[in-house]
């Protein structure tokens, strides 16, 4: 490759640091043959010189900037050159014959070209944004006095670099269309021109030459460096009218929204005297008020550099305070905001005043909307008659992302873990949330509990896969309540993922399910003394870790209780088929279960987002159907379990509405399940958390036992005075702090009445007396009260109490043996008659 000399060293030096003698050296011109056909790359082949297409057989490293060192996969393409205005290499093009993938680009500079023809300073230069319309303009001239250039990526930001570097040195004509004007607005002030025509010039040249279309009356050519015009480059022209404002008009280019003040002087009011930016372009696109015609805001629309697109319904009322704190909102959502401070204040101006006709109507809400469904950017179902958009004071960064096909994500990663039974409880998981509604349930919690390693939190990342990229839809117990309170109603009418419960301060753990459970937030006041509205939401959430939330609060000495664990029901993580397995019930992705795991997870960062979509359509089609149809599956469900105690049934049913969504997702074609799969998963899971819980589902009458027995263990020996038969007792012997007596000889325990509700918190007495007389640990002589009257051979009339007396049975009771009786009860004791010679 030969290189003209330079007059410009910067240039020079960019050049050769681009590294793109490096990147290209070594790789032989290809053959034909190498081309694979490909329509593209043959039409280059048979027109430009034999060495400017190259056969790479490696990956190539960058060397230039702030990717020096980063590898690019192009082992296998097709290279074609790009070059600068003196005609050296600055990059290159890497194409994969036949394929639909983006061509790799590695062009640090940013302004090379692909160059057809020769590249004399001479010659005309044409510019393109697509290589098919660079080649067929080609074709047509082959002239010797043009030369055709393209950008190697097909944005319009990159062909205005190239045009700025290229005109320097060359007369650069940039095609375009009437309907093309925005790219006016884009190159404005560049020393270029612009040739407009009627019809895209590739299909002009069919009929006519190229100095026939320059002659032609429809024709024009417009100096790009004096000449701005307002863009016409919107389908809706309310959208695009231009707002009065003081002696100028607000103008939204494709660079930016500006405050133009025209020359009067120009009768055709085309050229600007000044041109102030406002920001990036952002477009008003509806007013929005609620069902009250309150809570009135400006829906807006805009495109950060990524030219990822953003939605906000703004509230207007944000616009009467702090003005900084909106922009703020806006600038962290990757809208570029002026630093001078008055033609920053123009934004307010234009988002209040633009003069907007269409209507729609905000909600506070996420999830369902009657027959549609909320999501922070975009709704979901209905008739389309009403444009129905979720306002907030806080612009939401959606969590909900797509990469790769719904198919991918279905036979790659879903399909193959259909016999995974806590996997396949997961995925399901991810699609009950929206069934909640639509049931009239409250919604609940899951928690998957077993050691470090054991694949937990990836079963939390491959259901996230279901509706984003998993480490950013997945959320950690590492906040605090009122944070988890906003995630909550973000996530209404969904699924929840929370990984690593000991991440929680154990303090708040236990109120943090039951705000989760009940949906409910704090009430708070606002500014005026009023009560504001609390945020409220129905999620399925599942949580991890490797305590029980028990055990949490245990260590923070906190007490719990019964209602904690029917809202998150404790799930073991090891399936139980063997140490190398862990969390699989089988090997079907790996030789090992540690293998197998890194593929699921390289498969959930590959394919995600798509699923979530495909549900949302699925059941938004015919809402009532989708009810009618979730309703069934419960009730069938349920039908297998119905000897459940009212507190185990209110779990299963939670259950039922998991197996529910994971067959209806199946019938969608989401899945990629058999009928029935989705069902037994969670039938699995729901059986672990009875063996554990207990089948007869009184879960609080045993933590309540548990709570008195464990106490007696305790304070058996240090706080409980000794008492013998026939041993009056006229003195009280020395137990500091005592709760009560101890009948030496048959073990049973008095508790005072004036110590036994400390003993009882937190649950009240009247539930712990009621609970020990049902399990038969209570003895009664006082016929309908709870109290039990000590007999005067171990007291003086004078001192014999009335206590709760206790069985020494506690000890050795068993709760989960149903049936199984701690002693003779109060009544039997009365009936026996022995109630006053028991000591």
């Amino acid at each position: 490759m030969t290189t003209s000399k330079q007059t410009n060293s910067q240039e020079k030096a960019r050049a050769v640091n681009t590294g793109a003698d490096t990147i290209l050296q070594g790789y032989k011109p290809s053959t034909r043959e190498q081309l694979a056909g490909d329509p593209l790359l043959i039409k280059l082949y048979d027109m430009l010189e034999p060495e400017r297409l190259l056969s790479v057989t490696d990956s190539t490293t960058i060397h230039h900037g702030d990717e020096t060192g980063k590898t690019e996969p192009t082992a296998g393409t097709i290279a074609l050159r790009l070059t600068d205005k003196q005609g050296d290499t600055v990059g290159a093009v890497f194409y994969t014959p036949n394929s639909k993938a983006k061509p790799i680009v590695i062009d640090p500079t940013g302004y090379g070209a692909i160059v057809i023809g020769e590249p004399n300073k001479a010659n005309e230069v044409i510019a393109f944004n697509d290589l098919d319309d660079g080649i067929d303009v080609y074709s047509y001239l082959m002239s010797s006095d043009k030369t055709i250039i393209v950008s190697p990526h097909k944005t319009k930001q990159c062909l205005k670099k190239m045009v700025q570097h290229w005109s320097s040195g060359s007369q650069v004509t940039v095609p375009m269309t009437l309907d093309d004007k925005g790219l006016i607005n884009l190159l404005a002030g560049v020393k270029a021109q612009a040739l407009v025509t009627v019809a895209h010039i590739v299909t002009m040249l069919q009929n006519d030459s190229y100095e026939a279309i320059l002659a032609a009356d429809d024709t024009q050519l417009v100096n790009l460096q004096d000449t701005a015009y307002y863009p016409e480059w919107r389908d809706d022209p309310q959208l695009n009218e231009p707002m009065t404002y003081s002696d100028g008009r607000f103008e939204l280019y494709h660079d930016g929204l500006f405050l133009v003040k025209y020359n009067d002087d120009d009768p055709a009011n085309i050229t600007f005297k000044s041109k102030a930016f406002v920001c990036s372009p952002i477009e008003v696109i509806a007013k929005t008020r609620d069902t009250g015609s309150t809570t009135w805001g400006r829906l807006l629309q805009w495109r950060d550099d990524d030219s990822v697109m953003h939605t906000w319904s703004m509230p207007l009322a944000l616009l009467q305070g702090d003005a900084r704190e909106y922009r703020k909102e806006l600038a962290s959502q990757g809208l570029n905001i002026t630093t001078n401070p008055k033609q920053r204040s123009y934004l307010d101006t234009y988002i209040q005043n633009y003069p907007i006709h269409k209507r729609a109507l905000c909600v506070d809400k996420l999830g369902w909307h009657g027959e549609q469904y909320i999501l922070p950017d975009r709704t979901i179902g209905g008739d389309g008659k009403q444009l129905i958009v979720y306002q907030s004071a806080n612009s939401i960064n959606s969590t909900l992302d797509q990469k790769g096909e719904l198919a991918q994500w279905r036979d790659e990663l879903c399909k193959p873990l259909a016999e995974q039974s806590r996997f396949v409880f997961s995925i399901a998981c991810a699609f009950a949330g929206q069934l909640l509604e639509l049931l009239g349930s409250d919604g609940g919690g899951f928690h998957i509990i077993g050691s470090s390693t054991m694949g937990k939190s990836l079963s939390l990342k491959v259901a996230s896969s279901v509706w984003g990229k998993p480490e950013s839809y997945t959320k950690t117990w590492r906040s605090t309540d009122n944070a988890l309170e906003g995630t909550a109603s973000e996530y209404n009418d969904s699924f929840l993922p929370l990984d690593e419960i000991s991440e929680c301060d154990p303090k708040i753990v236990g109120k943090v399910v039951y705000m989760l459970g009940n949906g409910t937030g704090k009430g708070r006041s606002t500014t005026t003394g009023h009560n504001r509205i609390a945020k409220t939401w129905r999620i399925i959430f599942l949580s991890t870790g490797e305590k029980t939330i028990k055990q949490q609060m245990i260590e923070a000495g906190q007490k719990t209780n019964a209602g904690i664990e029917v809202r998150m029901a404790h799930i073991d993580a090891d399936a139980g088929a063997g140490n190398d397995l862990r969390m699989f019930d089988s090997l079907v992705l790996a030789d090992t279960g540690a293998a197998q795991a890194d593929k699921i997870n390289e498969l959930s960062q590959a394919y995600y987002g798509s699923a979530g979509i495909a549900w949302l359509e699925h059941i938004t089609t015919d809402k009532a159907a989708t009810t009618a149809t979730a309703k069934q599956l419960v009730d069938d469900f349920m039908s297998k379990y119905s000897d459940l105690a009212p507190q185990a049934h209110r779990v299963a049913r939670r259950f039922a509405i998991v197996a529910a969504a994971g067959e209806m997702a199946t019938l969608a074609g989401i899945t990629g399940w058999q009928t029935g799969q989705a069902t037994t998963a969670v039938m699995t899971c729901l059986d672990n958390w009875l063996d554990n819980y207990g089948r007869d589902g009184e879960h609080e009458q045993r933590q309540i036992i548990e709570h008195i027995k464990v106490f007696i263990e305790q304070h058996g020996s240090s706080r409980f005075q000794p008492c013998h038969r026939n041993t009056r007792l006229d003195f009280e012997e020395k137990t500091f702090n005592r709760v009560g007596y101890r009948n030496m000889e048959k073990g049973d325990y008095y508790f005072s009445q004036e110590t036994f509700d400390s003993v009882c918190a937190p649950f009240s007495k009247k539930k712990v007396l009621q609970v020990l007389e049902e399990a038969n640990l209570l003895l009664l002589n006082q016929r309908d009260r709870k109290t039990y009257k000590l007999p005067d051979t171990l007291f003086s009339d004078r001192q014999r109490p009335s206590v709760y007396a206790v069985t020494a049975n506690i000890l050795s009771y068993d709760p989960l043996e149903k049936g199984r009786t701690g002693g003779t009860n109060g009544t039997d004791y009365m009936q026996q008659g022995i109630a006053l010679s028991h000591c």
